[in-house]
């Protein structure tokens, strides 16, 4: 049987509706996004020429990887040839070359046949050299994991350009080595914390640009976007009694937060828009919850308008229950957690969100049962 609670009001210790948890790393569940024909992200050869902007961009490593979206994939160390390398390009060569031990993972990080980081520990990073096929020599930050007699490893850092005043930075999500790929790679627009899949339109400062990069990371071309426009508003109409930390929406293949922009109602191209995830957090604190889509239905923008999401509190409980002789038993994985315009808040951290539940009998009116219906 299903069953809803509606008109919850959630606000917990900390005074924050919809939200109780501390930054959370966790990732929200999202659509596998389909990945366009051709790469409409890759910068080719006379970009200039059509009227697009170079900006030059700056490697930043990054030792405590802590992003609340799109963390990226752990890979193995791999065997080539009878050697341990990690798979990154390197030009006429395997990879990065290592050698992985019980307790260190040995680095040569410069391919000169040398170890220039001995790691030992869960986290630890070292700074090597990727190598393209044109020759081009950049640095790539590693984080480095320590299994079962075996290491993993991810990227830690990434490149950071100033466009239209707004900082913006590009990960190379899937560790591969290259930034350019739509929907696999990541960027963050204002340095939030908070990533998106990489998008072909970006909002900054305001202004709409398609976006374009080289593979190695170190130039971004802009050119201000052509097509129809409205406007999206997603914050004013959002109740909670915390903020609005990150909303992306998706239309295509692009990906927006706009709950990281400086405008409420952000300039965005015509069009469905549909809420892929974000987060609600209180103001102080550490308080938080997840979101995702759950049933909330595509939002569509006409050109010139200004189109509103009425969202957030107050919340409903949905649920799936089965009664056994005297007992009622809910089924905690059917717990879902709605808002105003059906999207759905979980993963509540830390998961004190334990709403009591109590049961009626409907003929005396008397309170048959009472019990806790923990989320975690």
């Amino acid at each position: 049987m299903k069953w809803a609670v509606p008109a919850l009001v959630l606000a917990l210790a900390g005074g924050l509706a919809l939200a109780d948890g501390e930054g959370t790393k966790a990732v929200p569940d999202k659509p596998e996004p389909k990945a366009p024909a051709g790469n409409p992200n890759k910068a080719e050869p006379g970009l200039a020429e059509q009227g697009w902007k170079a900006h030059d961009a700056t490697y930043v490593p990054v030792k405590d990887w802590n992003t609340r979206t799109m963390p990226g994939p752990l890979h193995g160390v791999t065997s080539k040839g009878g050697a341990q390398v990690l798979g990154l390009p390197v030009k006429d060569r395997d990879g990065v070359s290592v050698k992985g031990e019980e307790f260190a993972i040995e680095v040569d990080g410069n391919h000169d046949g040398k170890t220039d980081d001995r790691i030992k520990t869960d986290g630890d990073t070292s700074v090597v050299s990727v190598v393209y096929a044109d020759g081009t020599i950049a640095p790539y930050a590693v984080r480095f994991q320590k299994g079962r007699g075996s290491w993993s490893w991810q990227r830690s850092g990434y490149w950071v350009a100033t466009v239209n005043k707004t900082q913006i930075g590009l990960i190379d999500n899937n560790s591969n080595g290259t930034y350019d790929e739509n929907s696999h790679d990541a960027i963050t627009v204002g340095l939030t914390g908070y990533m998106t899949p990489l998008s072909e339109v970006v909002n900054l400062g305001g202004t709409l640009y398609r976006i374009k990069i080289e593979s190695n990371g170190k130039k971004i071309w802009v050119k201000e976007y052509e097509g129809e426009t409205g406007k999206l508003d997603v914050r004013s109409g959002h109740r909670s009694l915390g903020v609005l930390a990150s909303a992306v929406f998706q239309n295509g293949q692009t990906w927006i937060d706009l709950a990281a922009l400086k405008d409420k109602a952000a300039v965005v191209p015509t069009g469905s828009w549909t809420f892929v995830q974000g987060e609600c957090k209180a103001t102080s604190g550490g308080q938080a919850a997840q979101m995702r889509t759950g049933k909330m239905a595509p939002v569509v923008v006409t050109k010139d308008e200004t189109t509103k999401v009425a969202w957030g509190m107050d919340l409903k409980i949905d649920f799936d229950f089965s009664i056994n002789g005297g007992s009622v038993a809910i089924e905690v994985s059917s717990v879902h957690v709605y808002g105003g315009a059906e999207e759905e808040y979980h993963n509540f951290v830390p998961p004190a969100f334990t709403p009591v539940v109590q049961v009626f009998n409907s003929k005396t009116g008397d309170q048959a049962q009472k019990g806790k219906m923990a989320l975690c």
